[in-house]
């Protein structure tokens, strides 16, 4: 009686292919990869755009657009190194450990993104973005450690292209912000209103930002 067992129909032979799709059109695995730190990079740039405007009691216009570009400086900065070592570095193998390493980075900007919106549902303190703030870089940093990244230098991919390019997002997304909340009023709830300003502004730039790191900062 034969008792070798086998695998079911399929599950082999399909994540061997959806492998071998990934090896053959890297751009696919980098465009998750960038959107999953694009999460994260929008979770700290709205935790810190709220963090500065309410302390500075700010809801639209140049103040808002100016505190958006404060979170957008620093989720760039933390960009550089998420793209740098893990969107358009290192190529983990296996399909599954791929796919928990999207849902990590992924889960926890729209973790952050969520507590961003429940404090503005709640018209919450400064002090409350504050403590999002240091728990959401404690855990980003638990992650960076868990997949260890940083060992590895990649030449070539100076900063200062980075920047160029990250600046010119930073001013589409500075334009996008004062005026969109400016111009649209889509609620009553002034704290709403300047969280979808933040969301227009945040998608436009990224779009910008991939294609930026992709043909000049991160090209092969």
């Amino acid at each position: 009686m034969e008792t070798t067992q086998r695998a079911a129909p399929g599950q082999g032979i399909g994540n061997g292919r959806i492998e071998g799709i990934l090896q053959k059109n890297p751009v696919i695995t980098q465009v998750l990869r960038f959107a999953a730190v694009g999460f994260l990079n929008t979770g700290l740039s709205f935790v810190v755009a709220n963090l500065v405007s309410k302390y500075f009691g700010i809801v639209q216009g140049n103040g808002l657009g100016a505190s958006s570009g404060a979170g957008f400086l620093l989720a760039t900065l933390q960009s550089y190194y998420w793209n740098k070592y893990w969107a358009f570095g290192q190529q983990s193998s296996g399909l599954f450990k791929n796919f928990l390493h999207l849902v990590w980075v992924g889960l926890l900007g729209v973790l952050a993104l969520g507590f961003v919106y429940l404090g503005s549902q709640a018209t919450a303190p400064y002090y409350y973005y504050l403590i999002l703030l240091a728990i959401f870089l404690i855990a980003q940093l638990a992650l960076w450690h868990s997949f260890g990244l940083g060992g590895e230098t990649r030449p070539g991919n100076p900063f200062i292209s980075f920047f160029i390019v990250s600046l010119v997002g930073f001013f589409i997304n500075f334009f996008i912000a004062s005026r969109f909340s400016v111009a649209v009023h889509l609620t009553g709830n002034g704290d709403l209103n300047k969280n979808l300003a933040l969301v227009a502004a945040t998608a436009v730039s990224m779009i910008w930002n991939f294609v930026g790191y992709k043909m000049v900062v991160f090209k092969k």
